[in-house]
Formats: C-alpha cells, sequence, structure tokens
C-alpha cells in the first residue's frame, strides 16, 4: 500500500495558463499531490463538485473545463472544444477521466437526443486515442452510459411522453426480444407516440449503442486503461437490457473483464474513477466488508436498477480501485448499507440494531463507510437522525444517500476508497497537505448529510410547496428562479448550520509522517455556498467551507 510513482516528484508550482482555468480557486491551494484533468457527464454538483471533493480529500487536484465548454441543462456541451483543451493541457495532468457522454454528445441531457449523428459523435471522441498516443505512462479512465428508459422532458412535448416511452421500451423487449404477451398495447403506444419523438429515441439509443461497443474495441486495443458502461435509469426489462447483455457478450469475447465494468448507475462514476486513479497512484488496494442493515443484496433489486444489488456493490468496489474482503477482523473499510427490512414491522428493530453497529464499530477505531439507498433521491430520515443521535459522524470514513442505490452506493465507496488510501500514506507529505485533504473531507462529510437529508427532506419539499404558493413549475422555474433560489439559500444555509453542530469542536486525524500522527480541530463554519444550478430544484449547489486549528 505503500508505492510510489514518479508522479510525486513532477514540479506542480507552474500556474496553469489559458483555457486551464476550469477550476479558478485550484491556484489559491497548497501544491497538489498529483493532477487529473476530468471531463465531467454534464455540470450538475454531481459531477464536478463530489469528484473535486473527493479529490482533495486525498490531495488530488481534479481539473474540469471551463464552465461555458460543458455546457448548462439543455445546452450541450461542445466536444470539439473540449478535446483541444484536453490537448493542450495534458501535459500538466498525471491522468486522465472522461465522460463519453460530454464528449461526444454534450452531455447526459444531449445523450437522449439523436440531434447529433454517429460521425459527429465519433469525430470528438477521437482525442481519448490521441491523449494515450500522447501520454502512453498515464491513466487514461473512461465511461459512457447505457441510455436509460425515459427521454428528459426536454419541453413539453417530451414530457408528455416521458412514461409512455418508458412504458413502451419495456414491452417492446417482453413482446419482441422474449416472446412475452403484451402486443396490443405495444401496438397502441406506437399509435399515441407521435413518430418523430419515437424514431429520435430510437436513432439515441442505435447510435449510443454503437459508441458503446466503440469503447470496449479501444480498451482492448489499449487506448482505454479502465473502462465503465453504466446503466441509467433503468429496470429489468427493457430495451437497454438486451443492449447489456450484447455489450457483456462482447467483454467476455475480447477477454477484458478486467479493463470494462457494466452495471447500474451514472452521476456516481465520475467519483468512483477518481478514486480509482487514487489508488493506483499510491498502489493502494483497500478491502471491503459488506454488511447490510435490512435484506441482504442478493434479494433486492433497487429502484431505477435491473440487477440484484450485491452485483452492483462488487461492482461498484472493485471500480473504484478496492476488493472484496471476506474476514471482518481483518479488512481496512467496513461498508454498512441500509436496505429494506425484510418485514415492515421489524424496520425499527432493524435501524437500532444498524445504528448499535456502525457506533461499535467507530469506537473500535474501525473505518465505516454507509451507504443510504433505501430511499430513492434522499436519506432515510429515521435512521440518519438517529445515527446523528447516537454516533459521532466525523468518525465515519463517508456517507451518501443520494439519489438512486447506484449513485449513493458509489459515491460511498469511491470517497471511502479514496480518503483510505490517502490517510494509509506515512512519508512524503507536509502537514499543509494533509490539513487542505482533511478540510475537503469534512466539508464533503458535511455536505452529505446537510444535502441528503437536510435539501432532500426539509428544505426540497418546503421549496415545492412554496413553488405552488407563486404559481411556478418545479421543473422550469422561468421567471421565478431567483425567488426560489433565494428561498433555497435562506433555507439549506440554515440546514447545514444545523447539520455542522455534529462536527463543531471536534478533534480529527489528518494524516501521519513516519511516527508521528497529526490532529486538528474543527473550529468553524466559515461559509455556506448554496444555488439552483439547473431552472429546478431536483438538485442544489452546496458548498460548505470549513476553518481547521
Amino acid at each position: 500500500m505503500k508505492l510510489w510513482r514518479k508522479t510525486f516528484f513532477v514540479s506542480l508550482t507552474v500556474l496553469l495558463v489559458g483555457s486551464w482555468v476550469g477550476k479558478v480557486e485550484a491556484a489559491k491551494k497548497k501544491k497538489p499531490v498529483s493532477t487529473i484533468l476530468m471531463v465531467p457527464l454534464d455540470d450538475r454538483p454531481a459531477n464536478i463538485y463530489f469528484p473535486q471533493q473527493v479529490g482533495e480529500a486525498a490531495g488530488i487536484d481534479v481539473i474540469v473545463p471551463p464552465k461555458e465548454m460543458i455546457g448548462q441543462f439543455t445546452n450541450s456541451g461542445d466536444g470539439e472544444k473540449i478535446s483541444q483543451w484536453l490537448l493542450d493541457n495534458g501535459k500538466n495532468a498525471d491522468g486522465f477521466v472522461i465522460s463519453t457522454s460530454m464528449l461526444a454528445y454534450g452531455g447526459l441531457v444531449a445523450s437522449r437526443t439523436g440531434t447529433k449523428s454517429l460521425e459527429e459523435a465519433t469525430a470528438d471522441i477521437q482525442v481519448i486515442k490521441k491523449l494515450k498516443a500522447m501520454y502512453p505512462d498515464k491513466p487514461v479512465y473512461v465511461y459512457d452510459t447505457i441510455q436509460r428508459l425515459a427521454v428528459t422532458a426536454i419541453n413539453e412535448e417530451y414530457s408528455k411522453y416521458y412514461t409512455l416511452i418508458s412504458e413502451w421500451a419495456i414491452l417492446y423487449d417482453k413482446v419482441i426480444n422474449l416472446g412475452m404477451p403484451g402486443k396490443e398495447r405495444l401496438v397502441e403506444l406506437e399509435s399515441i407516440i407521435p413518430h418523430s419523438v419515437l424514431e429520435d429515441y430510437k436513432n439515441a439509443r442505435e447510435r449510443n449503442h454503437t459508441i458503446n461497443k466503440r469503447m470496449i474495441d479501444w480498451a482492448d486495443q489499449g487506448y482505454i486503461d479502465y473502462l465503465i458502461l453504466s446503466q441509467d435509469d433503468a429496470a429489468p426489462y427493457g430495451l437497454h437490457r438486451a443492449e447489456r447483455e450484447l455489450l457483456l457478450e462482447k467483454v467476455n469475447e475480447l477477454d477484458v473483464e478486467e479493463k470494462v465494468a457494466v452495471f447500474p448507475g451514472a452521476d456516481e462514476v465520475d467519483v468512483v474513477l477518481v478514486s480509482r486513479f487514487v489508488n493506483q497512484l499510491f498502489g493502494s488496494s483497500p478491502s471491503f466488508f459488506i454488511e447490510y442493515g435490512g435484506i441482504n443484496g442478493k434479494e433486492w433489486i433497487a429502484p431505477f436498477e435491473d440487477t440484484t444489488f450485491d452485483y452492483n456493490v462488487r461492482k461498484h468496489i472493485i471500480a473504484s480501485g478496492g476488493v472484496i474482503g471476506e474476514d471482518e477482523k481483518n479488512v481496512d473499510i467496513h461498508l454498512l448499507l441500509n436496505t429494506p427490512s425484510k418485514h415492515e414491522e421489524a424496520r425499527s428493530q432493524d435501524i437500532d440494531n444498524f445504528v448499535k453497529r456502525i457506533g461499535e464499530l467507530t469506537l473500535d477505531g474501525k473505518q465505516v463507510a454507509i451507504g443510504d439507498v433505501l430511499i430513492v433521491n434522499k436519506a432515510d430520515e429515521t435512521f440518519v437522525t438517529e445515527l446523528a443521535d447516537r454516533v459521532d459522524i466525523t468518525k465515519l470514513l463517508s456517507y451518501s444517500g443520494w439519489n438512486t442505490a447506484g449513485n449513493a452506493l458509489g459515491i460511498t465507496v469511491g470517497h471511502a476508497a479514496s480518503r483510505f488510501a490517502f490517510i494509509e500514506q506515512t512519508s512524503g507529505f507536509g502537514v499543509p497537505v494533509y490539513e487542505q485533504a482533511a478540510k475537503s473531507h469534512y466539508e464533503f462529510l458535511l455536505h452529505r448529510f446537510a444535502k441528503d437529508q437536510g435539501y432532500k427532506n426539509i428544505v426540497h419539499p418546503a421549496a415545492r410547496d412554496f413553488i405552488a404558493d407563486i404559481g411556478a413549475s418545479e421543473w422550469d422555474l422561468g421567471d421565478k428562479y431567483d425567488p426560489v433560489n433565494d428561498f433555497v439559500v435562506e433555507k439549506l444555509t440554515s440546514e447545514t448550520e444545523n447539520w455542522y453542530q455534529n462536527f463543531n469542536g471536534k478533534k480529527i486525524y489528518i494524516g501521519s509522517r513516519g511516527n508521528k500522527d497529526f490532529y486538528k480541530t474543527i473550529e468553524s463554519l466559515e461559509s455556506v455556498h448554496v444555488k439552483l444550478p439547473w431552472p429546478r430544484i431536483f438538485e442544489a449547489e452546496l458548498e460548505p467551507e470549513l476553518k481547521l486549528k
């Protein structure tokens, strides 16, 4: 676990210039241990702030293209300009994390429409091959998505057919691919959904599947060091099922199982691949012992997913650079997952036992990561409030309850694996690096609780009521953006301040050098940045800044 790479000794003192401004504040921080150029899935916090904080918690700078290149919401990113940005700045990076969806189509939303042709998409991903040719010793990690069931409600027309197209895709798989009943309803749906909408959906799927297959070929040919094909929101049946099976068949035929992972998820993959880079950099491979607070993952298929949850857990751990540990007494990280109870009447007891177990592990000095995967898009309020009441949450290695089970899982595992790899290092870093990394780690941990519980369970419902009162739409705020944003800023800042009370004054371990351990105290919550990044309330930027002493 203590291997070093030459990149540690590469001078990074020259400030990056020109288009190297994707992260303006980077120049103000202590010199990083290493630097990644990252092309994110889109501009939402999950795909920029999350991986940047996870990287910084391990002393790594994660640099993204300028905002104008990656677009916003339905305004697509510019793959050609991003490609040039990568080429211009690749010499200053130690590795690359690249979303093909951004390069090829302009982002996740754009990938769900057939606007961009296969030829155009193919042209913009050639930079991946160029980077590997220019920098053969630098890891190139790439990920793409297997298109979800539904379209994106980019306008009123598409919003009408959101559910109908999902139903059509599921029925098509059942009736045409698997010979199951439902043909009459399938024909009916095809008469209801406008031909142009359905054709656009099918064209996007066909194009994306072709690019997915090409990425597997490039992994086989050595242009990509590690590839993740993540299944966006899905179900056990649908067009994606057949696509996934064909992709897995190709992976097996080319014998690239060690280089290509296919699993449910999407927005968490930036974090997962940053973690993989950190572990490769440090020569680490942390072991995870898996425990479930409710039913075993073998018995559960999470909402919006198409495989049993235990499969997804294993895939995320390996993709993050970790391994599965079988002996709980000799593992690095205890991964505790808040799954459904077998019977509803057992829920209260399950939570009590789960929190008790977490408390025992933390008191025993174990590294604990919590995946709050039970409820889609928010924390399990009963569990998380009891956890905060009974356990010192600053002792946790990571926590997430955000969005789908796969999203929460990947954020939890990636954050934990990355942070653990860093704090295991006992030589080569100065105290300022340890302090900056610890600051980023605890800011992200605070963010996770305030966001997943404070925003999703408290502020978001209140904002929805506020929107209804002023006659706006929560999915398109329009000219009501400012008052809604002000409402969210006030309420979420307050919730973050409340959660900070669990961190205030806590003595924290920041790292070791030789035989000397270093500690700091969380002195204050200096500021809280809150903003709605898109003209809707589904997600919110939340960036707390802590002061250590």
